[in-house]
Order: C-alpha cells, then structure tokens, then sequence
C-alpha cells in the first residue's frame, strides 16, 4: 500500500530536472524533489546489485523491472546487471512517463533490502531515510549527489 501511495503522489506532480526551467518560472538551478528521491533510488537499486544477487534483486522489482529496462536504467550485461547513472543515457521515451519509471524504482525498493550499512532495512526504509534527513538542506543537484553517493556508501549523506 506505501508503494502505491508513493507512486500515485510521485506520478501527480512534476518530475522536472534540475538545471531546465519547468512552467510556473522555477529557477533554473532548481532542485526537485522527485529528481532527489529518484537518485537515492537509483544508486541504491546500483548498490543492491552489487551487495546482493542482481538476478534476485532484479526478479523482486517485479513486472515494472520492464519499464527499468526499456529505458536503459536497469541493464543486462554479460556479466550480469548495472544500473546506468548518467541520466543523459536513459530513454525515458520508451516509457509513458517518468511517474512511471518512479513506480518501478519504488518497487524496487520496496521489495528488496539494503544489507551492507548495518541493519537490514527495506530500500523504501533506507530511501525514506535519507529524504527526512536531507531534503530541503542542500542548494544543488551536485551536492545532492556527493550527499547520496555517500550515503549508499553507508556515510552520513554530508558532502
């Protein structure tokens, strides 16, 4: 029930990225939300598949793993499965929109656990997290970056 609920209010607002200027005259060095929780998610999907079994972790998001893989931020590779950074290289085209990609990244967190900074917690519980502590501290989508990286890697998310 907390994925569909993150998912209805993620996919009901504007998923704009920093550095474009969306409608209603936002700064372009706006920093969304939805930008924000899409790349905690994002690395911490990366950082499953390495700390845990990719085929697993990948099975677990479910049907909406499709729509990861269509736009090229979840891919198969010889050797197994990684998780595209670079948000120039997805495709975001191939999916309806970009509600959509958050739905899957939500079920992919919400289905799988984040075992290697110590207690086991849910993806969800770990993404939530970091959103209490760190959302509306940070000025730009590059410290935003450094924060999360760190906090994957099981720092405090300081930059």
């Amino acid at each position: 029930m907390a994925t569909l609920t993150m998912c209805t209010a993620l996919t009901s607002c504007s998923t704009s990225e920093p550095g474009s200027e969306p409608e209603g005259g936002l700064p372009p060095d706006y920093v969304s939300r939805f930008w924000v929780e899409r790349e905690v998610m994002v690395r911490t999907l990366g950082r499953m598949l390495t700390e845990g079994d990719p085929d697993q972790v990948v099975e677990n998001i479910g049907d909406k793993r499709d729509r990861l893989l269509d736009a090229r931020i979840l891919q198969e590779t010889d050797a197994g499965y990684t998780v595209e950074l670079d948000h120039d290289e997805w495709r975001t085209e191939a999916v309806h929109n970009s509600g959509q990609i958050d739905g899957a990244l939500a079920d992919a967190m919400y289905f799988n656990e984040v075992t290697w900074c110590g207690e086991t917690v849910t993806g969800e519980e770990f993404v939530d997290a970091y959103m209490d502590e760190f959302w509306d501290t940070l000025d730009t989508n590059e410290e935003y970056t450094a924060s999360i990286t760190d906090y994957v890697d099981c720092g405090d998310g300081r930059p």
